[in-house]
């Protein structure tokens, strides 16, 4: 079985004006909430073997904290620029090229997109919050993958 983990990458903190969109970094809140979501997700025995990533800061720090609690190494931590334009077809080529020993991937990147790709995987409504993750799961190669109605493992939440 292939497992995806859609994450949203962590609130992120807007109080230098000057950043541009591309630059700016998760806020003290987001990273307690990378680090929460993390420790949640490994303890329910998930953990990714490579881990993809819009590398926008926010999402960037976001993959690499997901890296440094499962202890997956940062090399398996690859930027996709097409993340960050909110391409969903980039999503579906990313995934389709990943090497079949990995069997459990994290995609970190941003809405509108992840919420867009979450809803047409479940076949149904869904919105992501900062740091939420959700899981997909099917059975076949990740060349393979379907654009609709993945199996749906979980949502899991950012608390307030």
């Amino acid at each position: 079985m292939k497992v995806i983990l859609l994450i949203r990458h962590a609130k992120s903190d807007w109080s230098t004006e000057t950043l541009s969109d591309f630059n700016r970094p998760i806020s003290e809140k987001g990273l307690r909430d990378a680090l929460h979501q993390s420790t949640v997700l490994l303890r329910q025995g998930y953990r990714p073997d490579i881990i993809l990533s819009s590398p926008a800061i926010r999402a960037w720090q976001t993959a690499h904290i997901l890296a440094q609690v499962t202890s997956l190494p940062h090399q398996w931590v690859r930027g996709v620029m097409a993340f960050y334009w909110e391409d969903p077809e980039a999503i579906y080529e990313a995934v389709r090229e990943l090497p079949e020993k990995a069997n459990t991937v994290g995609l970190v990147g941003h809405n509108p997109l992840w919420s867009e790709v979450a809803s047409r995987w479940r076949g149904e409504a869904m919105e992501m919050a900062t740091t939420d993750i959700v899981g997909f799961a099917w059975n076949g190669a990740w060349k393979d993958v379907p654009e609709t109605d993945l199996e749906f493992l979980f949502h899991l939440r950012r608390t307030e």
